[in-house]
Parts: structure tokens; C-alpha cells; sequence
């Protein structure tokens, strides 16, 4: 008995890039990898096909771009661990002291007081014209 194979149990271009990969255990550069799949289909390398098969690849979640040209398996990429801050750190952090803390607290009152009082003069503008002055 002879069994055909459906269209549906015919392997993509994406599945045997991934083959390719996964023998091959380190990424790949774009063009060698497509000019291997392509030879492995027995399909003519045409731009066409090339590109065909690139965005497959390019569209398929098993695959991530390494960078360079170059295309891996997602499952090497290491597991991401969301970043925070330890809990030790924070305990380490050095604290002011009480009198830090008030002598801060008195600089940032003395400032915001130098601003205010330089805000309070009042700029009348028939007065400047008339004396004639420039800023």
C-alpha cells in the first residue's frame, strides 16, 4: 500500500529551517541557512524563494534574530527574569541623620526663599520706557 503525502504533512520552509538550527546547535547567518533549506526542498534559488522563505522564518515564533544576520531558536534564548531590586539592597541603604535631615530641610526653605523675594519687585513698563533703560 502506498501512502502520498497530503499538502498538509509536507514540511514548510520554516520546519526545516528549524531542522537546520537544531542540528546545526548554534545561529545562523540568513543566507546560509535559507541556501540549505531551499537545497534540502529541492527548490530552485530564486529571489522569490528566498524571500518566501525568510518570511516564513521571519513570521514564525519558534525563530528570534540574534542580530547580524543572524537567526537562532527562541528556546536557546535564556529565560527573562523581570529586573527589581533585591530586598537586602535596600536594607543596606545608609540613612541620614536627624540632623542631616533638618539642616536639608532649612536649605530648601533658605532657596525657595531667595526666589520668592526676587519675584516680589514689580516690573512697570511705562516706567522703564520712560527712563529710557535696557535690561
Amino acid at each position: 500500500m502506498t501512502h502520498s503525502l497530503s499538502k498538509k504533512d509536507k514540511p514548510t520552509e520554516a520546519d526545516i529551517a528549524y531542522e537546520v538550527l537544531k542540528a546545526q546547535g548554534n545561529p545562523m547567518h540568513y543566507q546560509n541557512l535559507i541556501e540549505e533549506v531551499l537545497r534540502r526542498l529541492g527548490i530552485s534559488q530564486e529571489a522569490i524563494r528566498i524571500a518566501a522563505a525568510l518570511t516564513q522564518i521571519n513570521l514564525d515564533t519558534r525563530f528570534t534574530f540574534i542580530g547580524r544576520g543572524e537567526w537562532g531558536l527562541k528556546v536557546w534564548e535564556p529565560a527573562k527574569v523581570p529586573r527589581r531590586s533585591p530586598a537586602v539592597a535596600l536594607m543596606n541603604r545608609a540613612s541620614l541623620d536627624e540632623d542631616d535631615k533638618l539642616d536639608t530641610e532649612e536649605l530648601e526653605e533658605d532657596s525657595l526663599d531667595d526666589d520668592s523675594s526676587e519675584s516680589d519687585e514689580v516690573f512697570d513698563e511705562t516706567d522703564e520706557g520712560q527712563r529710557g533703560e535696557k535690561w
